[in-house]
């Protein structure tokens, strides 16, 4: 007999922003359907171990993240949104990702996930890089957008998508 039944998605800005440690405990632990988006590919971030940065490293990251979901048993998804380097706002984030065109990107994520909970990584509150409070006010959106048919209509015949509501929003604080 099944203790607990449930899906969980985790949203984040960047491939290191995930918490494995979360995602592995509550698929393998809690029999949780578990999934996490990063926003990014962390195509824009630093490499310490070789030459790739850009594109390349963003792929190295990617296959990074999907070895990660290997081991813990999560899902992996992304949007496309770009990761540019560090941000000192949201406001700037947004404006260079195109808010709108990500947030189809997460809402579409949640109407196929169909998660029971969401949780972010990061909080909304100041201080706090751009790309992860834009990643906390993304999902606070999304979690609303998803179950609205105004907001992205044509994503409703998408083969697997549907409306949905999660049912509670979480921050991950540690």
């Amino acid at each position: 007999r099944l203790g607990v039944v449930g899906t969980v998605l985790y949203v984040a800005a960047h491939p290191d922003d995930d918490n494995t440690r979360l995602l592995a405990w509550l698929a393998n632990e809690r029999g949780l359907r578990a999934a996490y988006v990063s926003l990014t590919r962390g195509d824009g971030g630093q490499n310490l171990v070789g030459p790739e940065l850009g594109p390349l490293l963003g792929l190295i990251r990617t296959h990074e993240l999907m070895a990660a979901r290997g081991v813990d048993g999560a899902e992996q998804y992304f949007t496309r949104s770009v990761d540019f380097g560090y941000s000192k706002s949201a406001e700037e984030t947004l404006a260079i990702w195109g808010k709108d065109e990500v947030l189809s990107d997460l809402t579409r994520v949640v109407r196929v996930v169909r998660p029971d909970v969401i949780i972010t990584r990061f909080s909304i509150d100041p201080p706090n890089h751009g790309h992860h409070t834009a990643s906390a006010l993304l999902a606070r959106e999304a979690f609303v957008a998803a179950a609205d048919p105004t907001r992205f209509p044509g994503q409703l015949g998408e083969p697997g998508t549907a409306l949905h509501q999660a049912a509670r929003l979480f921050e991950n604080k540690s």
